[in-house]
């Protein structure tokens, strides 16, 4: 039973040698020019879609607000 971890930590670190060889293999023929207009264009729809979310949430907190008579924004 005192060997199970050493076991286990061993097939882990095999495991985890030969997956990042065959990554290594595949990143290396990326066009990481691509890769990164893709991860640029997946954060602004992403970027987009949460200030949605938050304008929404604002706006549903400041129209009941207004339905119980409560002022929530200053007027100047």
């Amino acid at each position: 039973m005192k060997n199970m971890p050493e076991k286990v930590s061993t097939a882990g670190a095999y495991s985890m040698s030969g997956i990042l060889i065959a990554l290594g293999n595949w990143f290396s023929n990326l066009d990481w020019d691509k890769v990164a207009l893709i991860i640029g264009i997946l954060i602004g729809v992403a970027t987009y879609f949460t200030n949605l979310y938050f304008q929404r949430r604002q706006t549903k907190a400041i129209e009941a607000a207004a339905s119980l008579g409560k002022t929530i924004i200053r007027g100047d």
